[in-house]
């Protein structure tokens, strides 16, 4: 790819395509996303009876604090998040 081109793709987000706006959405999200999914998982094991809820909840919140997603989205999203992957599951 030339990056010196005429033609190239703008690097300015305010002239982006729909596409490419939702491309790079996602690529920011993904470790929220990811985040969510494991703490869905993490749920399951307590569920499951592997892991007690607050041992869950220990993990996420270092895993969230390692990754700096507490940083990113806030320490009561990241606990947001967590409460509800373990509001359902029992140990």
């Amino acid at each position: 790819m030339n990056l010196n081109a005429d033609n190239c793709l703008s690097h300015d987000p305010s002239r982006w395509s729909a596409l490419q706006t939702e491309i790079c959405m996602n690529i920011a999200l993904a470790k929220r996303y990811a985040f969510i999914a494991e703490a869905d998982r993490a749920a399951e094991l307590v569920r499951l009876g592997f892991i007690s809820r607050v041992m869950a909840a220990d993990y996420l919140h270092i895993a969230a604090f390692y990754n700096q997603l507490t940083i990113e989205y806030g320490t009561d999203a990241i606990q947001e998040i967590i409460a509800d992957a373990l509001s359902e599951a029992v140990a």
